[in-house]
């Protein structure tokens, strides 16, 4: 969750979490792990998680009952209805 940070758009005033980190297939993943970052910048982010999953939970639990395909999309869009429908890329829920 350090690997996130909460934006707002100057425009919109829509908040949004972007990851700011690499990834480890990314070329500079070494360099980048190098060096330590602390903040409490991912808090938002780490709550954020943790209240969907908790008010998700039941959902969450059939699905992986079920051995759900795209278990991804499901959860984002059919059982909390936080994703639209027509969002399919969700590789990192």
């Amino acid at each position: 969750m350090n690997d996130y940070k909460l934006e707002e758009n100057p425009v919109t005033k829509e908040r949004t979490f972007k990851r700011f980190a690499p990834r480890k297939g990314d070329k500079m993943y070494k360099e980048f792990k190098k060096f330590y970052f602390y903040s409490d910048a991912y808090r938002p982010l780490k709550f954020a998680c943790e209240t969907i999953i908790e008010e998700y939970e039941d959902g969450i639990f059939s699905l992986l009952a079920q051995e759900a395909d795209h278990l991804a999309d499901k959860l984002c869009s059919e059982k909390s209805d936080l994703c639209e429908p027509s969002s399919t890329n969700h590789i990192e829920l």
